[in-house]
């Protein structure tokens, strides 16, 4: 029964993901600039889409049980706080990061970035992660063994490029150069 449970958690916590990050207009909801929509609309919007019962104590219990925090409820508000294909503006104001962050990755995808530097690809932003068991939890949604990469964030800092935490601990960046970047595992 727990087992199911958490299933049906998780299949839920997957198309919120879908929604908030990828493709609102597929339940016929609209984010705003910062990518927040009123948390009933997402609600009623959901529940006439996918015909599953969701509601604001379900989406909590999602977000309390995720070692992740994917998404922020803000008042009457929600919003995803970072994986966005969508373009959204950042909330928090640019931050000095730590002196280094990280960034997990395939074999495949290393090859080029070791060369070109990490740039955002279908996303609105690069992710990097405040430490390597964050970067290798990210890399292995693609690649079993991923190549690690430390990025010299603070120096990329001090050259003028733009950093933005989250509340997950991941840094979002527009892009970051192969100069300031360092393969250390894989």
């Amino acid at each position: 029964m727990i087992a199911s449970l958490d299933r049906q958690l998780t299949r839920l916590s997957k198309r919120l993901s879908f929604v908030l990050r990828h493709h609102p207009d597929k339940i016929g909801i609209h984010l705003d600039q910062y990518g927040r929509v009123n948390l009933a609309d997402l609600i009623t919007h959901f529940n006439q889409h996918f015909g599953t019962p969701i509601n604001e104590a379900i989406i909590r219990k999602i977000m309390a049980q995720s070692d992740k925090q994917r998404y922020a409820i803000e008042g009457t508000m929600i919003r995803a706080l970072y994986g966005h294909s969508i373009p959204v503006k950042p909330l928090t104001p640019p931050t000095m990061p730590p002196e280094v962050l990280y960034h997990g990755t395939t074999h495949a995808a290393a090859r080029f970035i070791e060369t070109e530097g990490l740039k955002k690809m279908d996303r609105d932003f690069v992710h990097l992660s405040a430490n390597v068991k964050m970067a290798v939890q990210v890399g292995q949604r693609r690649d079993p063994k991923p190549v690690i990469f430390e990025v010299a964030a603070s120096r990329a800092a001090q050259s003028g490029i733009l950093f933005y935490p989250t509340e997950s601990g991941v840094w979002l960046v527009d892009a970051m150069p192969a100069a300031f970047l360092k393969k250390i595992q894989g």
